[in-house]
């Protein structure tokens, strides 16, 4: 691969950024249906699902978090806890603070960690189809996620226009479990 990881890092994040408030919602409403057709078949009915607030032109996982509110699966978003994070409780009588990005984060006073997760839905900048995630660059879910539990599902979620030929992957990238995309879901060999 040419490019390096902040110049790929950059140009996706332009590529998503143009797609406009309506080419947002129509892939946020074909992401849902993706799935709902691909993941959700196989999520059990106490399942622990974490997600993220959209920002900086991600796809959004909204349609999803409402199908789990609505199916009684318990929703966490992403909170910061030094270098790695921790799982808040997410839901309508959330509570909310900023952190140190100045990021709305839910306010939980015990919250859960990556282990007790059954599938993390995360965003990232850039993807392969052989699995590879190219993220913002901070590095929370790679520490997070070292030492994996076997039940816990990384799930990437992207624009179809993230998709790259082949990724730069370094030794510290924790590999994914699958990538949900607007058009398709790709079933990752880690």
């Amino acid at each position: 691969m040419s490019l390096d990881r902040q110049t790929l890092r950059k140009s996706l994040r332009l590529l998503r950024k143009q797609l406009s408030d309506t080419e947002q919602q129509h892939a946020a409403d074909a992401l849902q249906k993706e799935f709902l057709q691909a993941l959700a078949p196989s999520l059990p009915t106490s399942a622990n699902v974490a997600l993220y607030l959209t920002n900086d032109g991600e796809i959004s996982p909204s349609c999803i978090c409402d199908w789990c509110w609505n199916n009684q699966i318990s929703v966490y978003l992403p909170v910061l806890d030094g270098k790695a994070l921790v799982f808040a409780r997410y839901d309508e009588q959330s509570q909310w603070q900023k952190n140190s990005f100045g990021i709305l984060e839910p306010v939980d006073l015990i919250p859960a960690t990556g282990a007790e997760m059954d599938i993390v839905l995360m965003p990232l900048v850039g993807f392969d189809a052989q699995g590879g995630r190219l993220g913002m660059g901070g590095g929370f879910f790679d520490r997070t996620f070292e030492n994996k539990a076997e039940r816990t599902h990384l799930i990437g979620l992207a624009h179809d226009c993230q998709e790259v030929e082949q990724l730069p992957i370094e030794s510290w990238d924790v590999p994914l479990s699958g990538i949900l995309t607007p058009s398709r879901y790709i079933t990752c060999s880690n």
